[in-house]
């Protein structure tokens, strides 16, 4: 295998220990790589008795927008901000994969609760990129 060849393997594979994905898999006219490592996530020790917490309001349902393919995100020309409105259908966000741009949709009408990833950043498959609180499509208002 050329030089070249290595040292693109080795940035690949800081890439991956440097990113939040388990998995990784490029494929050469010369060769291919499939790597896996194992993502540990920690709990804390000591929780509080469930007694003690204070009930808290029902929290509104949550619709997870997750990224349909690996790629680089990329966001629209005006970023989604938390509490911007989006329209089902409406384009959130773009994918950048292989050259191409693939559009990341709105599946409801909803709130932006929370934005997940930044530009340029890689995604995999399924990764969380937007929360977003859904709402009535009368009531939601740019």
């Amino acid at each position: 295998m050329a030089q070249a060849e290595m040292e693109r393997i080795e940035r690949l594979l800081n890439l991956l220990y440097h990113s939040d994905a388990s998995e990784l898999e490029v494929e050469t006219s010369t060769w291919r790589l499939r790597v896996r490592r194992q993502v540990t996530a920690t709990t804390p020790a000591v929780r509080e008795p469930i007694a003690e917490q204070a009930p808290s309001p029902p929290e509104p349902a949550s619709v997870w927008v997750r990224s349909p393919l690996v790629g680089f995100f990329q966001p629209r020309p005006r970023p989604l901000q938390v509490g911007d409105v989006v329209k089902q259908g409406e384009v959130m966000c773009l994918i950048r994969a292989m050259g191409l741009m693939n559009e990341v949709q709105s599946p409801v009408n909803g709130r932006v609760a929370e934005v997940l990833v930044e530009e340029g950043i890689a995604v995999e498959y399924g990764q969380p990129l937007y929360r977003l609180v859904e709402e009535e499509g009368d009531e939601t208002r740019s």
